[in-house]
């Protein structure tokens, strides 16, 4: 079998995770597609995709009900996983210009025959209930506060795979505000409390988290 040409920034190998969907028999299963910013990833991609690995730029996820109201659930960036819908139940919408890797559910299935690949969709799911359950968990603190710090934490930790204690500028105060059902106001005043505490502190466009200490809020 020819190696595969893995790409320079290749998220499975970012995140050591599907590289047997990279290196199959018949190459790299997934297709590379882009999203603008702000854009909604398109709902076509239901139907023909399983599952995506972020190659650039952050995706925030929601669940949209009947009256076509929509709740942000996740927030996922490079070298993280995330599960397209096949019923439209879930959208999506990039912050910044993104890039996505997408494997079609048809190749998914044939190369789930295959142990490791099968052992890595399952570590994949895990990774993105962990960061569901943690936002899940961020909106249940016992204030605005509380819970703009469990979600910092929560980005920095689950965001993006060695990524550091770091807020992308793409994320803004309102994207916070809609993963904690929050009021953009509260999440701004939070979040100059947490500045004057020394919990955060702003570094050009990016803002740097200190996990530890956001953790006891």
């Amino acid at each position: 079998m020819t190696p595969t040409r893995i790409c320079p920034d290749c998220p499975a190998a970012r995140a050591r995770l599907l590289m047997g969907l990279v290196e199959s028999e018949r190459g790299c299963l997934f297709r590379c597609l882009p999203s603008l910013d702000q854009a909604p990833l398109p709902m076509s991609w239901g139907g023909d995709y399983a599952f995506g690995l972020i190659r650039r730029g952050i995706v925030i996820r929601q669940r949209v009900d009947g009256a076509g109201r929509a709740t942000a659930i996740d927030i996922a960036g490079p070298g993280s996983a995330i599960p397209i819908s096949p019923d439209g139940s879930a959208t999506s919408y990039s912050l910044g210009d993104a890039l996505v890797c997408l494997v079609p559910s048809v190749a998914l299935d044939g190369a789930m025959a295959k142990q490791r690949v099968a052992l890595d969709v399952v570590a994949a799911q895990r990774q993105i209930v962990e960061r569901v359950e943690r936002i899940s968990d961020a909106k249940g603190r016992r204030s605005a506060t509380a819970r703009v710090a469990a979600l910092l934490v929560t980005i920095v930790e689950t965001l993006s795979p060695g990524r550091g204690a770091v807020i992308p500028s793409a994320i803004r105060q309102r994207d916070l505000a809609a993963l904690l059902a929050l009021r953009h106001e509260s999440v701004c005043r939070a979040m100059r409390v947490l500045e004057r505490r020394s919990m955060i502190r702003r570094r050009g466009a990016d803002t740097w988290v200190d996990a530890g200490a956001l953790a006891s809020v």
